[in-house]
C-alpha cells in the first residue's frame, strides 16, 4: 500500500487530534463521574451495555438526568474516537510496513 506524504502527514496529525480527544473525554469522564456518584455511574455502565431488561430500561430512561445523558454522551464519543484511533494507526502501520 502506497500513500503520498501529504496523506501519512494528514494521518500523523488525525493520530495526534484523536489522542488529544481521548484525553479531553476521559477528563471530562472523570469529572461527570465524580458528580453522579459510584452507585449511579454503575446504574448507567449497566444501562449503557444494554444489561436491563426491557422494563427496566424503559423505567430508567424517565430517571435521566443532565449529567447522565452527559456521561452517556462522553461514553459514545469516546468509543467513536476510540475506535476511529485504532484504524488511523492500522492504517500508518500498513503503510511503514510497505
Amino acid at each position: 500500500m502506497s500513500i503520498k506524504p501529504e496523506d501519512e502527514a494528514f494521518l500523523h496529525d488525525m493520530v495526534i487530534q484523536l489522542d488529544e480527544t481521548i484525553r479531553k473525554l476521559a477528563i471530562e469522564e472523570r469529572e461527570i463521574t465524580e458528580k453522579l456518584g459510584i452507585v449511579r455511574v454503575e446504574e448507567l455502565k449497566e444501562f449503557w451495555q444494554q444489561a436491563l431488561s426491557e422494563e427496566e430500561e424503559k423505567f430508567f430512561r424517565i430517571t435521566l438526568d443532565y449529567w447522565d445523558r452527559s456521561l452517556i454522551r462522553v461514553w459514545a464519543h469516546s468509543s467513536r474516537a476510540h475506535d476511529t484511533r485504532v484504524k488511523v494507526g492500522h492504517t500508518l502501520m500498513l503503510c511503514v510496513l510497505n
